[in-house]
């Protein structure tokens, strides 16, 4: 299966100031948008070199269309077998959930996540494969570093494991058939309200979790093949200052647990992208980072969204956002399609077709003139054919000439049955499921 190294996609997003912001102090920026691809950092304790460049900055006035016309080609690339990671970064109420939510049921407001279930829409009808394709949803969220399915949240404290053709995935999470965008933005809707959230000095509606949307689309040929690819959209609890947020009891350990998740990716972010290359990647140390493992390093198309706050009363959580947001360019992907999935009978017909060139190759070898059974071509030692290619004793003789050629077609044909075998070998493996 070929891949190709990909750096993750690293866009910024202003918000407009807010009320709040819009008097004194607060209405001085710390951000200024120099192009699309770069801005300036004005705050305070700005580094020596404060300028920042990424794939794509959007300014306060960008709408809900601009910031999602670049993740188009991320988002139908699930259409051909590969999984998509959309995710929002940034401070608390810096405009995360706004980004990739929005207002659902407005057109013009609705954010990257109803218009990503709209464009799949738009591929699947665009397909012209001779396939039937089925599309499941899941919503999950890390709550305190235990995972819950937000469309049945009876399930509690799920696990996260690697499945042999999707990767990464959340064990037992529900995966609802959807039939059309309608029911999909529903579905989703009524999982996203489930959602752990809380008021706090900072944000009216603070997201207190992880929450995690999963899109994944089956096409089925045919032929008995199964094409798989999952597009994961990620909106992150924002990372918190208690003395902004004013928060106390549970709202504060909740904060807590945010920050220790959020300090894990950037300690995973931290590793992936060290020059020595030998840092040990710490996925397992948060739920967060094990789900998002796929997406970071892995074999996913990556883009990252850093929402961030102008505002110069943010200039501190606005910086460190920035500097996440660089040292994330650089880490590579190896982008490839997930497994295609075949039936027993294709694998069967694989094995025999195997077996039969291998049965093939041992007549060739038992034939008459083939030098089998010549001395001197043995594997034990090359002492036969290397005495004749040895041209100390003189010119090569038609009659060693020809031993040579039978010795090289000899070999020839034992490492084609040799390949032969590992194929066979490896379809048995994995028709039963061993592989």
């Amino acid at each position: 299966m070929s891949s190709s190294r990909d750096g993750i996609q690293v866009v910024v997003r202003l918000r407009p100031l807010n009320e709040r912001e819009s008097n004194n102090t607060a209405a001085r920026r710390c951000l200024e948008v120099v192009d699309q691809a770069s801005l300036q950092y004005t705050g305070r304790d700005a580094p020596a070199n404060n300028h920042f460049g990424f794939d794509r900055v959007y300014g306060e006035q960008c709408t809900q269309e601009e910031a999602f016309e670049g993740l188009t080609e991320t988002v139908r690339s699930v259409l051909q077998g590969f999984n998509a990671t959309i995710m929002a970064y940034g401070q608390t109420g810096s405009g995360k959930t706004h980004t990739l939510l929005g207002d659902v049921c407005d057109r013009q407001q609705r954010g990257v996540v109803p218009r990503a279930v709209a464009e799949l829409g738009r591929g699947i009808a665009d397909c012209q494969d001779d396939c039937q394709i089925k599309v499941t949803l899941s919503v999950i969220e890390i709550y305190n570093e235990r995972i819950r399915d937000l469309l049945d949240p009876a399930k509690e404290n799920l696990q996260v494991t690697h499945d042999r053709e999707r990767g990464i995935v959340v064990a037992n999470a529900t995966a609802q058939p959807v039939a059309n965008e309608r029911d999909c933005v529903e579905l989703m809707q009524r999982g996203i309200a489930a959602r752990a959230v809380s008021a706090t000095a900072m944000n009216a509606g603070s997201s207190r979790s992880h929450c995690v949307v999963y899109l994944i689309v089956e096409r089925a040929f045919a032929d008995g093949r199964i094409e798989c690819g999952k597009l994961c959209l990620v909106d992150l609890a924002g990372s918190e200052r208690q003395d902004k947020t004013a928060a106390v009891g549970l709202t504060a350990a909740e904060g807590s647990q945010i920050n220790k998740s959020l300090s894990a990716l950037g300690n995973v972010v931290n590793a992936l992208t060290d020059p020595r290359g030998k840092a040990h990647v710490p996925f397992r140390d948060s739920k967060l980072t094990r789900v998002l493992q796929d997406s970071l390093g892995g074999t996913a198309r990556t883009v990252i969204i850093l929402c961030c706050s102008p505002s110069l009363l943010n200039d501190a959580e606005t910086l460190s956002s920035l500097r996440f947001g660089i040292r994330a360019k650089g880490i590579q992907n190896s982008v490839q399609a997930n497994a295609v999935k075949r039936t027993p009978e294709q694998l069967g017909k694989a094995l025999a077709a195997a077996q039969a060139e291998v049965e093939a190759l041992k007549q060739r070898l038992a034939l008459p003139g083939s030098g089998a059974g010549s001395s001197g071509d043995t594997p034990s030692g090359t002492g036969g054919l290397q005495n004749s290619i040895d041209s100390s004793s003189g010119p090569l003789q038609p009659g060693r000439a020809l031993g040579l050629a039978r010795g090289v077609h000899k070999w020839v044909l034992v490492g084609a049955l040799q390949l032969a075998g590992l194929v066979a070998y490896f379809a048995a493996a994995e028709l039963l499921g061993c592989a």
